[in-house]
């Protein structure tokens, strides 16, 4: 059995795979991809002269840190420039605190919203010339329209963890994979019908408790509206107090708020750690069967999410199949914030085909960039995980309030879906309350 990790959840909380992988550990066998990731960073500096270091803050720390600084460790083999790398989860306050003293990292992880913020301020070295043509090459089109700002380029994404519909095969009898939403909905009333519980939906998580449920509402509002209006909530665009964000709250209630769905109820959901809450998928006998939320779920659970025999996934189906193919990810933007060569190279370095390939070896998580074969991941979960979701057949990803939105909007967002699930007849005051962070 190999150990697994995938990004931080938004929280900054780790979430840890423990998947079979049916391989050697990720450690053994890789030597000749680290080979070319170490001959890429060669390649990359040529012609220029490169020294020192680039300091780098990161999300990723213990063993996902460890990881990452395993790639890094081929960039210093080519250059000769040493990768000083912290990761914690607080790297957002001290990204924020540094650049108040003058003094930031050269690269950082970043969520999304804050990213572009700093971009349209323009603190953020622009990374077009340095890319050239391959970062059209090896990322999407919407992948890379979420990290442009005026023309330019402003950060690389390394991980991407999709979301989607969680379920034990020993457990789960409804439509498999089902044809629309309002087939699960139909399905989660008939369980509760016959005094099944359908659902685990923790919601624990300090003061980031809701999160999991606010991104269950995005999944309901993307796959019903689409990317356009869902773009447009994340933005701030369209009003929190909009028809369409009341519709996707009151269909989230109709599955999770509503009696005899939830495992444990509203309140003991609330109340539930994320880091235990989805345990009841997979335990004997089952304590629900469904499960929306990201790629990193069955690390969440650990031993007993077996992949085929207590846990699969199928994606979330849509309300109009007009964005059947539309999906939200979960992942983190690194961005340099001066123009130093070294800086500019280790980003081209990161954003690599090589680079990448050898991360996705490694067996932590899916990779971003969509010309890493399939089958470089040891893990039969990540596997069909890539083909699924970043396969040349896959989906379109799309970004909205989980990447967009403030931090304070975000906070908002998340209480809002507490309140909520306390509360459902609260939902005209939740959404003024949100709105009103947009201001």
């Amino acid at each position: 059995m190999t150990t697994i990790s995938a990004f931080r959840n938004p929280t900054g909380s780790v979430a840890m795979f423990v998947l079979l992988a049916g391989a050697v550990a990720a450690q053994e066998g890789n030597d000749a991809l680290y080979q070319a990731a170490v001959a890429e960073a060669r390649r990359i500096a040529e012609g220029q002269d490169l020294s020192g270091y680039v300091e780098m803050i990161g999300q990723n720390s213990g063993v996902e840190g460890q990881t990452l600084e395993q790639v890094y460790a081929a960039f210093e083999e080519g250059t000769g420039v040493e990768i000083r790398y912290t990761g914690t989860p607080d790297q957002t306050a001290i990204v924020q605190s540094r650049l108040q003293a003058g003094n930031p990292p050269d690269v950082a992880d970043l969520q999304l919203g804050m990213a572009q913020d700093f971009a349209e301020r323009g603190l953020l070295a622009d990374l077009s010339s340095a890319f050239g043509d391959e970062l059209a090459a090896n990322f999407s089109e919407m992948l890379l329209s979420t990290a442009t700002h005026d023309g330019k380029v402003f950060g690389v994404y390394q991980g991407l963890n999709p979301f989607m519909l969680w379920y034990n095969p020993q457990a789960y009898a409804g439509p498999r994979p089902p044809q629309d939403w309002q087939a699960i909905v139909e399905w989660t009333e008939s369980e509760a019908e016959a005094g099944r519980t359908a659902w685990c939906a923790a919601q624990g998580a300090g003061a980031s408790s809701g999160f999991s449920g606010a991104q269950m509402i995005e999944n309901i509002f993307l796959k019903k509206y689409g990317p356009d209006l869902y773009r447009q909530w994340g933005a701030g665009e369209l009003p929190w107090t909009s028809a369409e964000v009341r519709d996707a709250f009151e269909e989230f209630g109709r599955v999770i708020a509503a009696d005899g769905h939830l495992q444990g109820g509203a309140i003991g959901a609330i109340s539930t750690s994320i880091a235990t809450g989805y345990n009841p998928l997979t335990a004997d006998p089952p304590g629900c069967s469904l499960v929306l939320w990201g790629a990193w779920v069955p690390g969440l659970i650990g031993e007993s999410a077996r992949p085929g025999e207590t846990i699969d996934f199928f994606r979330v189906p849509a309300s109009d199949p007009a964005y059947d193919s539309y999906e939200l990810f979960q992942s983190a933007l690194a961005v340099g914030f001066n123009d130093r060569p070294e800086t500019k190279a280790f980003l081209r370095f990161m954003a690599s085909t090589p680079a990448q390939t050898y991360l996705a070896s490694l067996n932590r998580w899916p990779v971003a960039n969509r010309n890493v074969p399939v089958d470089t991941y040891p893990s039969p979960l990540l596997r069909e995980i890539a083909t699924e979701f970043l396969g040349p057949d896959g989906v379109e990803f799309a970004a909205g309030p989980n990447l967009m939105a403030s931090a304070a909007t975000s906070t908002a967002f998340y209480r809002g879906v507490v309140s909520y699930m306390q509360d459902p007849s609260s939902l005209d005051r939740i959404l003024e309350t949100i709105e009103a962070t947009t201001e």
